[in-house]
């Protein structure tokens, strides 16, 4: 093949297309031959709008999930779908002299297939600390099993096919224990791919006995993204090549009232506490929002599992919103809007965080169980610790900063100590590009890239 070097983004739901548009923008002056996204076609595409967001991509490749068998009755099917998918992978354009294989997610469905369809291309992996825990957990035979499609997959389908063999395995005890399961590749990543970019909230984690290969990272952060950078100070660029979106875009960056967002939680379903202790706690958090944001555009967002909890609220004040629309899509087309993010113990609250949004955490004012609260802990990790409020006498205290420009830092955060995601060194666009320019060490030191090798046998 010839012509200009090209980048192929691999991820699977909608929810990831905020990481690959920030990894777009901090790679397009690489890739002059363009940047192609290959995604996996699943209801949650059907149900998002995200079209807009995808101008900036040279083409835009749907690729079909393949769904597990149940049985010897289905292996057919399950034989045919995988290879069929194959074909369809292997054909796309891919030079592995010049092009880069990026997988940001869905690398046991359709990121396996791209890995394994070309297997040459210098390949990066996204990948976040838990994540690479679960990726590089053993299986004790004597504790685990596989699953019976997982079985069939590994011993059959997955040789025949032509892709890198998987591991679905079960405790022997309790197996229908959430969280237990444990999924993987069968080769380690470090096996598999060129370079990993290993994300933590720090971005300065690695793993143990980490090789040169793998590159700290923080998460991917929309305000990374210069044109959205530019559209929240007043600038006309927009990710979206609609004119008539940027139209609608210029207008909210300069509305007088900007937009306040708490997300609700399913707490008639996921009983922590009692109802009617949750809702005098939670009233108290609205009252708090309703008073130190006076003429602000208050926004209730339905949780998807909710049953009627918002109706048992005071939500005086609040604009209910209930549209389900993944909440990375949400902060990608308001982002401009949003002057602040509550829920009381999402994960949303921790994604905000990361794209660079005001984002607070109300879970410290609610009578939980010890037990509760080490878990909540855990799950929002090391964050400012104004992200979470414990006290509701004291006013929320805005600590993102979000840069003035994509080419340069303001002066208050020069004073601050603090640095914009362009110039942060850790940041997920430069660290893709340390992973980019180890391609150019790897060719001129005259090593082929490309680490996959004849599949392992059976064990």
């Amino acid at each position: 093949m010839t012509g200009q070097p090209k980048l192929w983004i691999v991820i699977s739901r909608p929810d990831r297309l905020p990481n690959a548009l920030v990894a777009a923008d901090a790679l397009r002056e690489r890739f002059p031959g363009g940047i192609h996204l290959i995604r996996e076609e699943s209801k949650w595409w059907e149900n998002a709008k995200w079209q807009e967001f995808v101008g900036g991509f040279a083409e835009v490749h749907a690729f079909p999930k393949v769904r597990t068998c149940r049985g010897l009755k289905d292996l057919p099917r399950l034989y045919r779908e995988n290879v069929n998918r194959q074909r369809g992978v292997g054909g796309l354009p891919i030079d592995p002299a010049q092009d880069v294989l990026l997988c940001v997610a869905g690398l046991l469905g359709l990121g396996n297939a791209a890995l394994s369809a070309h297997p040459d291309v210098y390949k990066i992996l996204c990948v976040s600390q838990k994540a690479y825990g679960e990726l590089t957990r053993t299986g004790d035979r004597a504790r685990y099993r596989f699953t019976t499609s997982g079985w069939l997959q590994n011993r059959f389908v997955e040789p025949m096919a032509g892709v890198e063999r998987t591991i679905h395995y079960k405790p022997r005890i309790n197996p229908g224990g959430d969280g237990v399961r444990l999924r993987r590749l069968q080769r380690d990543p470090e096996d598999i791919f060129d370079v990993i970019v290993f994300m933590s909230n720090s971005g300065g984690e690695l793993p143990a006995r980490a090789e040169d290969q793998i590159i700290p990272s923080r998460f991917p952060s929309i305000s990374e993204l210069r044109d959205f950078s530019l559209q929240f100070n007043g600038g006309l660029a927009t990710v979206s090549s609609s004119v008539g979106e940027q139209d609608r875009l210029r207008q909210s960056s300069r509305a007088e009232h900007r937009r306040v967002i708490f997300f609700g939680t399913p707490f008639l379903l996921v009983k922590n506490l009692e109802p009617t202790v949750y809702i005098e706690h939670l009233n108290k958090c609205l009252d708090y929002i309703r008073e130190n944001y006076p003429g602000r555009d208050l926004v209730y967002r339905h949780h998807p599992f909710e049953k009627g909890e918002a109706s048992k609220l005071n939500l005086e004040g609040f604009r209910v919103e209930d549209d389900r629309e993944v909440a990375d899509l949400y902060f990608l087309r308001h982002f401009a809007e949003i002057e602040a993010v509550y829920s009381v113990s999402s994960t949303v609250s921790r994604t905000a965080l990361n794209n660079g949004l005001n984002s607070h955490a109300l879970w410290r004012c609610f009578p939980f169980s010890e037990t509760q609260t080490k878990f909540f802990r855990r799950v929002m990790g090391d964050v400012p610790p104004e992200f979470e409020i414990a006290d509701l006498t004291k006013p929320p205290i805005a600590y993102q900063d979000r840069p003035a420009s994509a080419q340069r830092q303001s002066g208050s955060d020069l004073r601050r100590g603090r640095q914009s995601h362009f110039a942060d060194v850790n940041s997920f666009g430069n660290a893709l590009k340390r992973a980019v320019d180890l391609k150019e060490k790897v060719v001129a030191a005259g090593v082929p890239t490309g680490r996959i090798q004849m599949p392992l046998p059976p064990r």
